[in-house]
């Protein structure tokens, strides 16, 4: 080859690779197509046998023509031009190298030869057929002492083809070398690396889509919630038994699915099971869809009597403020139970209002059948209001002397009005004598006082009763009420006690004579009331 060793200096390895790689597949196709057989490459050149003379002289026009056809094609860079040398001769073959005197003869010969040029001894000559290669005399040039005659082929074509293609023709139509599919796959990704990349994040992109969308196919979890959006909690819930022998089926988003699907169906117990369990493990995964299934839980007649304590401490220490809205609306429904454990949620999670507290007793003493327990509830939460409207309410319900809840306002009154007092003496401004609150001053107040009777022993008096027998000796009792007083206070169970104690001790007609005995009263005191206050 022509310039090797100067083209190596300035190539790289692959680009020098890729260069011989070229050489080869242009010549050997070439060289097979005229029946030779490579013996082996040394550098830049190659050895190769042919058993014809003909053949092996037109195989060298056909090379340097299509390597012609080839340079025509290609930059400077590109180009590949070589010399051949042609002898003849009894060799040695072994079996990877040829030797003897031809072999030795060529390689002189190629150093008179210049690029694209065939050059062939005196022995090549004289055996070959002369009708098929037209061939011109060489400058006389020495190679051994008395052996200087050497011919060269004649070119006759232009400079494409300059031995005018015929011996090419030949070989029929030869593809284009193409380099090994590693070096070309290289040069490839070197030119369009910035199109490969673009086209390798697409395949990623694409790839990751495909396995996300074969995983949901084939999780069950992701299967479930899909058919939960398509309303068949059934089948949600035979997608959920595969994972029940993995660790899998105890986690929170597991058991909320498995929740929601229970109360679908109406499960409303079983469904409460798994959700407490879930925001016991993790108190995120309370979504809108689980804090509804909650209250509407909590507003259900038919959720189980024995859990319902257990679900109020789950919406006020769960799952907190979320619920606090829907909880607000069954304080103001219309149903006992419900609106009091919704209070009692809202008390939990710290988000109860005065007026939900007031909604809500407000309801409770308002419904003539409530409960007592109820209406003492209501009571309590009036007395933690402890606003003006809670302080009517009480006062309303301490006069109206219902059987259960009006002593308990009573009271709730009186501690009210004490804790005012305090409140005041604390802030150094005495409450002024006499004043009460507007609540308190509604509660009519009155005292029971008994005065003792004796009846008189004179034996002129007579009696009120000729058949009744001789009066007792014992005192009688007179009661007066006093209005606008405070009561004493006492029990009305040791009251009762009293008076029947008092009774026992009278005989008939005793109370008649005591009232005859007593003396009129004074004109100016006022009369008193009829004494019905017990």
């Amino acid at each position: 080859m022509k310039g090797f060793t100067a083209r190596t200096s300035q190539q790289t390895r692959e680009e020098n690779a890729r260069m011989l790689a070229f050489h080869d597949a242009l010549l050997l196709p070439v060289i097979r197509g005229f029946g030779g057989r490579k013996v082996k490459s040394i550098g830049d050149a190659l050895l190769v046998t042919f058993r014809s003379p003909t053949d092996c002289v037109l195989c060298g026009m056909a090379m340097q023509d299509r390597l012609a056809s080839w340079n025509a094609r290609r930059g400077p860079q590109e180009k590949i031009e070589v010399r051949i040398a042609i002898s003849l001769g009894e060799v040695r073959v072994e079996t990877d190298d040829v030797t003897g005197d031809p072999v030795q003869l060529a390689l002189r010969a190629s150093a008179f030869a210049d690029a694209g040029e065939v050059v062939l001894t005196e022995s090549v000559y004289l055996a070959m057929n002369k009708s098929e290669v037209p061939t011109e005399p060489f400058p006389v040039r020495e190679l051994r002492v008395g052996e200087t005659r050497l011919h060269r082929a004649r070119m006759i074509g232009p400079r494409e083809l300059p031995y005018d293609g015929r011996a090419l023709q030949r070989l029929g139509k030869l593809r284009d070398p193409k380099l090994p599919l590693a070096t070309r796959a290289a040069a490839f990704v070197a030119r369009r690396w910035p199109v490969l990349a673009a086209l390798a994040l697409c395949f990623l992109a694409a790839a990751a889509s495909w396995r996300v969308r074969v995983r949901r196919e084939n999780d069950p979890v992701l299967r479930a919630e899909q058919m939960l959006v398509g309303k068949a909690p059934l089948a949600a819930l035979a997608e959920l038994d595969k994972l029940s022998d993995g660790p899998r089926a105890r986690s929170a988003q597991v058991q909320v699915l498995r929740g929601k699907a229970e109360h679908g169906l109406g499960q409303l117990g079983m469904a409460f099971a798994d959700f407490a369990a879930a925001l016991d493990a993790d108190a995120t995964v309370a979504d809108p869809e689980v804090v509804r299934a909650l209250v509407d839980d909590l507003e259900s007649e038919a959720f189980p009597l024995q859990w319902r304590p257990a679900l109020v401490r789950v919406l006020g220490e769960r799952v907190g403020a979320p619920a606090a809205e829907p909880l607000r609306g069954i304080v103001r429904s219309q149903h006992g139970r419900p609106r009091r454990e919704a209070l009692e949620a809202l008390e939990l999670m710290g988000q109860a209002r005065d007026e939900d507290r007031l909604a809500l007793a407000t309801a409770e003493l308002s419904d003539k059948v409530a409960p007592c327990p109820a209406v003492l509830n209501a009571v309590r939460v009036l007395v933690v209001a402890g606003t003006e409207r809670a302080q009517a309410l009480l006062s309303r319900t301490a006069a109206e002397k219902r059987r259960c809840g009006s002593r308990e306002a009573a009271d709730a009154l009186r501690r009210l009005e004490r804790a005012r007092a305090q409140t005041a003496g604390a802030a150094g401004k005495p409450a002024p004598a006499g004043a009460t609150t507007t609540a308190a001053s509604s509660t009519p107040t009155s005292s029971l006082s008994l005065t003792p009777v004796f009846a008189p022993t004179d034996a002129g008096a007579k009696p009120a009763s000729a058949a009744g027998p001789p009066p007792s000796p014992g005192p009688a009792f007179t009661a007066s009420v006093t209005p606008g007083s405070t009561p004493a206070r006492k029990s009305t169970k040791h009251t009762a006690k009293r008076r029947r104690k008092a009774k026992a001790k009278r005989v008939p007609g005793s109370a008649s004579a005591a009232n005859a005995a007593k003396p009129p009263a004074p004109a100016t005191q006022p009369p008193q009331p009829p004494p019905a206050a017990r």
